[in-house]
């Protein structure tokens, strides 16, 4: 069972559009460095879904070869198609991921049947920890607790990443599993409340942009200052509202830059933030002390 923080890698791009090799091997190694607990490649912040079958087996050959077993990885491999979600998930076997998570199909309205013959599927196709990447708001399919009851205790999957807001199911998960389910949190703006509920750790798209201040914020939980943890927690609240004006992906790939990771525009059809736009954001983030709160943190 995992526990802790990963950060859901960004996918960082060359000038071209391709995916920078160099510099996906930097953040990794970086992240690690820093104390995170593990990393979770291809999915919504890695802009899985936007990227080709090759592509995406590169993020995944690259990344592991530089983490080099310091720390569990964790590879989305979900697909519209569930050939292409098994070729991903054996390709992570292959490489040395330690497990593959995915969203449910989409698009076609699925049957319960059909969604766990898919999450059977990728079990057997990866023969790793499998974990069900729950995002309702995206998908036209919710993870409920008779699913994941099913799920789990069929052997299929071992853990989830709950993208929602629904404490209420959440709580009736973990207890249908009897607390033996893998969970980590995904909305950031809400880790510690996730983690007063119980979960495991978190899996973040922010955590790239502001890595020592959810660092912080952990090892304020575990160390059980909850004044410390709330404080971390708004402030990383005040950054989030900031991003979500201008569209997470945009405003990450922006902030990156900032920091003096040049990690490209986002794939299409995302649109990078016009220059005016980039400045808004720089005086919106330096009105919450944001650079000077990242660059002095310590941990």
């Amino acid at each position: 069972m995992y526990k802790g923080l990963m950060p859901a890698l960004l996918t960082p791009f060359t000038p071209d559009g391709q995916v920078h090799q160099e510099l996906l091997a930097d953040l990794a190694n970086e992240f690690v460095e820093l104390g995170f607990h593990g990393l979770y490649l291809c999915g919504s912040t890695g802009e899985g879904l936007l990227l080709s079958e090759e592509e995406r087996k590169t993020v995944v050959e690259v990344t592991l070869s530089a983490v080099d077993g310091r720390v569990p990885v964790i590879v989305h491999v979900g697909d519209t198609s569930t050939r292409m979600a098994e070729n991903l998930a054996r390709h992570a076997r292959s490489c040395g991921a330690d497990a593959v998570a995915s969203i449910p199909p989409f698009y076609y309205p699925y049957s319960k049947r059909e969604i766990i013959a898919y999450y059977r599927d990728l079990k057997k196709a990866s023969e790793l920890p499998l974990y069900f990447y729950n995002i309702p708001d995206l998908l036209n399919t919710s993870l409920d607790v008779q699913l994941a009851d099913e799920l789990f205790h069929a052997g299929i999957i071992q853990g989830m990443k709950y993208t929602h807001h629904d404490l209420l199911t959440l709580q009736g998960m973990v207890e249908a599993c009897h607390g033996n389910l893998n969970v980590f949190s995904g909305p950031d703006e809400k880790l510690l409340p996730f983690l007063v509920m119980g979960v495991d750790g978190g899996i973040g798209t922010t955590y790239n942009s502001m890595p020592k201040l959810f660092l912080g914020l952990y090892a304020a939980w575990q160390q059980g200052d909850l004044d410390r943890a709330r404080e971390l927690q708004k402030k990383a609240n005040r950054v989030i509202a900031i991003m979500a004006k201008f569209g997470m992906i945009p405003a990450l790939k922006a902030i990156m830059r900032m920091k003096g990771w040049d990690c490209g525009d986002p794939r299409r059809p995302f649109q990078p933030l016009t220059r005016e736009q980039r400045e808004h954001l720089r005086v919106m983030l330096e009105k919450e002390d944001f650079f000077a709160m990242e660059s002095e943190w310590d941990l």
